[in-house]
């Protein structure tokens, strides 16, 4: 990067999520499940060691309904209920960040990308010349890259991570990274329940943007499209509008920080007691200052140990 100062930007939700899905059953010091708070813990030490950032914040969701849910009443209605185990971890992890200093942000109506992206789009009208590397495995938040903003996202085993600069969004999808908010109003979204245009797959989205270059500019030149393809664009017109409300990011959320406020100078002792009191030996060992690099495993139950012995853990 080019900027001497760079924030970090950590998609909480997602990591977590993310976390608690690639690893076995893994418990802390009380008994309790901590397997997204292990991983959560070693992908921001990762991130912290290749990103070298001088701030830090993240961002999370709410129980409340955003937006997007009074815009489409089906928006994530699909998912099935978190497991019991999951947002109990919840506040140990922001415990973690506490620990850190790393000040974090939720937000009634809003998911955590938008906020994600309201600080990145706050942060670059400042004077101060910032990057800004988001960790994140959420693929929407590829519209934000640009010659300031990249996203870093975790592999599904949370050991590697690839960095998405524009090259990468253009090599990867043939297109720019603003343009992946038309591109997913096109094909839908799955996992948020989005719908799209029936029929329209990845490659004839990515094409057709090539060439008209937005979602409205496909909709002007209907006329010089294949008539296979025209009919379906006709059919689900107004579903891809819609699509496209949905998929974009809001980068106007009202949210009150310096970018002082961000400042990433943590306290490696508070952050040492945090992890010794929740028992992850293996990740008080890596922290700056570690006389025993030695690698432990947190404790877990004895029929998921073979498979955790199994994993090299970040």
């Amino acid at each position: 990067m080019n900027s001497s100062r760079v924030l970090l930007l950590v998609d909480g939700n997602n990591l977590f999520h993310r976390a608690y899905h690639a690893l076995p059953p893994l418990t802390d010091k009380t008994g309790e499940n901590a397997n997204a708070v292990f991983g959560f813990s070693n992908m921001i030490l990762k991130a912290i060691g290749e990103v070298k950032p001088d701030y830090i914040a993240c961002a999370f969701d709410t129980k409340a309904p955003t937006f997007r849910h009074v815009e489409f009443e089906a928006y994530k209605a699909q998912r099935v209920a978190p497991p019991p185990d999951l947002y109990p971890q919840l506040p140990k992890v922001k415990s973690v960040l506490d620990a850190f200093g790393i000040k974090y942000f939720e937000k009634a109506g809003y998911e955590a990308d938008d906020l994600l992206a309201s600080i990145a789009t706050k942060v670059l009208t400042g004077s101060e010349r910032i990057s800004i590397v988001i960790l994140s495995g959420d693929r929407d938040l590829l519209q934000m890259v640009d010659g300031s903003i990249k996203v870093q996202m975790p592999g599904w085993n949370l050991q590697t991570t690839t960095l998405f600069g524009s090259a990468e969004v253009r090599e990867k999808y043939g297109l720019e990274p603003h343009q992946m908010v038309d591109y997913k109003s096109m094909t839908g979204d799955p996992s948020d329940n989005v719908p799209g245009v029936a029929g329209i797959g990845p490659k004839t989205a990515s094409t057709l943007l090539q060439k008209y270059h937005t979602l409205e500019g496909i909709y002007k030149n209907l006329d010089e499209i294949a008539e296979s393809t025209r009919v379906k664009l006709q059919k689900d017109k107004e579903v891809a509008l819609a699509a496209k409300k949905l998929v974009a990011l809001d980068t106007d959320v009202d949210m009150r920080f310096t970018i002082y406020d961000l400042r990433f100078k943590p306290d490696w002792e508070k952050v040492r007691v945090e992890y010794e009191d929740l028992g992850f030996r293996s990740i008080v060992n890596k922290l700056p200052g570690a006389s025993d690099q030695r690698p432990e495993k947190v404790s877990e139950s004895k029929s998921e140990k073979k498979k955790s012995d199994q994993l090299e853990l970040i």
